[in-house]
């Protein structure tokens, strides 16, 4: 079976007032929208595959972010298509010892998926990712690479002081296509309890 995806009119974003919701352009509109979605609403199912949001969540959405549905459903739509593929890409993906052992590997695929989901600030996540590998190094203990993107996103938001809320671990470990018992296994051998 072939996904296509359609084409939407973007007219409403034309007319849209962004400085009533504090941001200067349309640019900020998507990495606005993803922030909430990743910290309100679950898109993933119990065996992590992603799940279209239901009306209702759209409607939740719509009233935190206050944003009409019309702009909100588009760029939701698009990035969860996007993400499907992105699971698939790194699902595919072998990564060798001498890969996921390398610093800049590591910090090449977090801006991938800082691209993708612009959810957590990347500058602090390229530190955060040194001292994850220092840490890994002195414990001898090498986590499946998804698993280490995760942890080093996970940490990243931890510390985040520009937002209350904290990203869902169920969104975060389908960003990163990371299972539910290695990103717990790692945080208790890391103690982040």
């Amino acid at each position: 079976m072939t996904q296509t995806v359609r084409k939407h009119s973007f007219g409403t974003l034309s007319q849209f007032d962004y400085s009533d919701i504090g941001l200067e352009s349309q640019n900020d509109l998507r990495p606005f929208l993803l922030n909430n979605l990743f910290r309100q609403a679950s898109f993933a199912t119990y065996n992590q595959n992603v799940s279209s949001l239901r009306p209702l969540e759209y409607t939740k959405l719509a009233s935190t972010t206050k944003l009409p549905v019309e702009i909100i459903y588009p760029i939701v739509k698009g990035f969860l298509i996007e993400l499907v593929y992105f699971k698939r890409f790194l699902r595919k993906q072998t990564f060798s010892y001498s890969e996921t052992a390398k610093l800049d590997e590591l910090i090449t695929f977090l801006n991938k998926v800082h691209k993708l989901a612009p959810v957590f600030d990347f500058k602090r996540a390229r530190e955060n990712a040194r001292i994850l590998k220092i840490k890994l190094q002195e414990m001898c203990f090498f986590p499946h690479f998804t698993t280490q993107i995760a942890i080093v996103v996970f940490v990243t938001d931890l510390n985040d002081k520009a937002h209350k809320k904290r990203i869902v671990q169920a969104n975060l470990r389908l960003l990163c296509n990371c299972s539910a018992y290695s990103f717990h296994r790692t945080r208790n051998r890391l103690g982040l309890g």
